[in-house]
């Protein structure tokens, strides 16, 4: 998820534990106990854009690193803050619950969050809400500035909170709810097309969940779906990208190249843009293609030849601008 749900979520949760105790600084040490995950951002000049991929949401997202962060932190604090009555217990479960609930919501996006790691590269990702989603975040946020503004220890602001906490934990179970729904209304449009696939996957379309795209392999590509709830019909059509594995040949012995296939989970199509080669990864899907079939994809990586034959990576640009993509997109979830 994006910076500012964790900065919310981690406050919320502060106020809920150490509300009482320590007043407004709860949220401080909330909002950072949940964004310390997120850390594993400033290690990303010291690699390449290909392994910052795998990188973001690696180690630093795994069971293991916030039990252990979170054990030195509950100690170290509960040491330099001995004024504040909070027992090393407290400050503790502050730090856990707060990394625990970041690496959780990060796994219901399409991502990928390495819980496992290091024993294990597989990533979890339950594909149920965009990295960013106005409709989780804005009413928490609204129920948390109302908590801030309220004074500390009263009724209010407890209630405000908690408000906060229960309607972004309802809105989640939600998602999980719509996927399974929206899963069979694309499935049954696919059948309608007579389409046979070797996989099917939705996944919402960015800032909503009302939205939704599927892609389905065949021998060829992907085939690829649009519906939202507010369609009047579920007459799906579906639309094929050939995956062109034969554009990849000449690179495939590079490293940043194996890189990006394990990233993409083998969710990837070629494609060329004045004589330059693509690498696309399709979970992420096209900026504005509900509209636009052949859109660019929002993960797409050009690769290059140097003079000297060595590969050189770079991450490839939007041409639609974003007051564009975002007013088709609100049509398009409107059903139109």
């Amino acid at each position: 998820m994006d910076s500012l749900t964790h900065i919310v979520l981690g406050a919320a949760i502060g106020e809920a534990l150490l509300g009482r105790k320590i007043g407004r600084k709860a949220m401080l040490w909330g909002a950072i106990a949940d964004t310390i995950p997120d850390f594993d951002v400033f290690a990303s000049p010291c690699f390449s854009p290909a392994q910052q991929l795998l990188v973001h949401r690696g180690i630093t997202h795994s069971f293991l690193f916030i039990t252990v962060t979170s054990l030195v932190l509950g100690y170290l604090f509960s040491k330099w803050f001995k004024k504040a009555e909070v027992s090393r217990k407290q400050w503790t479960t502050l730090f856990f619950l707060g990394m625990f609930t970041h690496v959780l919501i990060d796994s219901f996006t399409g991502y990928g969050t390495g819980w496992f790691e290091p024993f294990s590269s597989y990533r979890v990702s339950f594909n149920s809400i965009f990295v960013a989603d106005l409709f989780y975040t804005l009413p928490f946020l609204i129920c948390v500035l109302i908590a801030i503004i309220a004074k500390s220890g009263t009724e209010r602001r407890r209630k405000w909170n908690k408000a906060g906490l229960i309607i972004s934990s309802v809105y989640m179970v939600f998602t999980l709810v719509n996927k399974i729904f929206i899963t069979h209304q694309m499935k049954e449009g696919l059948n309608k097309m007579n389409i046979v696939t070797s996989d099917f996957v939705t996944t919402p379309t960015p800032l909503n969940n009302i939205l939704w795209t599927a892609y389905a392999a065949d021998n060829t590509g992907y085939w690829f779906g649009y519906y939202s709830l507010l369609d009047k019909t579920n007459d799906i059509k579906y639309y094929h990208v050939n995956k062109k594995e034969e554009l990849l040949k000449p690179f495939e012995s590079e490293k940043d190249v194996k890189l990006l296939k394990q990233f993409s989970k083998g969710y990837y199509c070629m494609s060329t843009h004045d004589s330059a080669v693509f690498f696309n990864d399709i979970r992420f899907g096209q900026m504005g293609g509900w509209d636009k079939p052949d859109s660019a994809f929002v993960f797409s990586f050009k690769l290059n030849k140097n003079s000297d034959n060595t590969m050189a990576l770079n991450r490839s640009r939007f041409k639609t601008s974003f007051g564009d993509a975002f007013s088709s997109l609100v049509n398009r979830i409107k059903g139109r």
